[in-house]
């Protein structure tokens, strides 16, 4: 057997190997329900009054990731599709005006009188926090996170969630796979060439809508 014959048979074996594998991943996720947030806390239904909701800047621990310059947006935009409550966002320019940081992390002690300040300056009902972590900017994408809807009144949750999206597994990528199906999907993947489990940004709108797909109804 010459030399060329044998990489060629190297070759076909690599090949056969590999798609029996692929084969068997697209077996695997084809047979898995699409992830659904178990991590979360809903109370069973809104109060009345409670329609009004100031979205503030999510939260990551690297001010200088790429990832902050579009989760504020994307984040925004698919809580206000859910419909639930009039939404009113403050950009970190605001933030930095009024209570002198960008960004707050949730999971520390806020500023001074934070909540009736918001309250205040916004005539706001509530307010939602968005804690990013374990972001994974290449395949296999993940995001993580921890938001939480509060009353600026009482300081009660309304809503809470802390889950990790990770497009390592395979009901995530299920989940993916259904939210790409979405005519919005579809036109942003037609004009980027970009999909669900390549892009970050639309991978992040996946995350921000299953998330807030959760939220109690009114």
């Amino acid at each position: 057997m010459t030399f060329s014959n044998s990489v060629a048979l190297v070759l076909l074996a690599f090949l056969f190997v590999t798609g029996c594998r692929r084969f068997e991943e697209e077996k695997i996720v084809a047979q898995a329900e699409p992830f659904a947030p178990t991590n979360l806390y809903p109370i069973e239904r809104l109060p009345e009054y409670f329609n009004r909701v100031v979205v503030l800047p999510c939260y990551y621990h690297d001010q200088d990731s790429q990832l902050l310059g579009y989760v504020d947006e994307i984040f925004h935009q698919e809580l206000s599709q859910e419909r639930i409550f009039e939404t009113i966002r403050l950009s970190n320019y605001q933030m930095k005006e009024h209570f002198g940081i960008e960004r707050v992390d949730s999971s520390k002690p806020l500023p001074e009188n934070f909540l009736r300040k918001l309250e205040e300056l916004t005539a706001a009902n509530g307010v939602l926090f968005v804690d990013l972590d374990s972001y994974r900017p290449y395949r296999p994408l993940a995001l993580g996170v921890r938001a939480k809807l509060v009353d600026l009144k009482s300081g009660e949750y309304m809503w809470a969630i802390d889950e990790t999206f990770d497009s390592g597994h395979a009901s995530v990528i299920a989940g993916a796979n259904v939210f790409q199906k979405s005519s919005q999907v579809r036109a942003i993947s037609s004009k980027t060439a970009g999909s669900t489990l390549h892009s970050p940004r639309i991978f992040s709108k996946y995350v921000a809508s299953t998330c807030f797909s959760t939220m109690p109804s009114r």
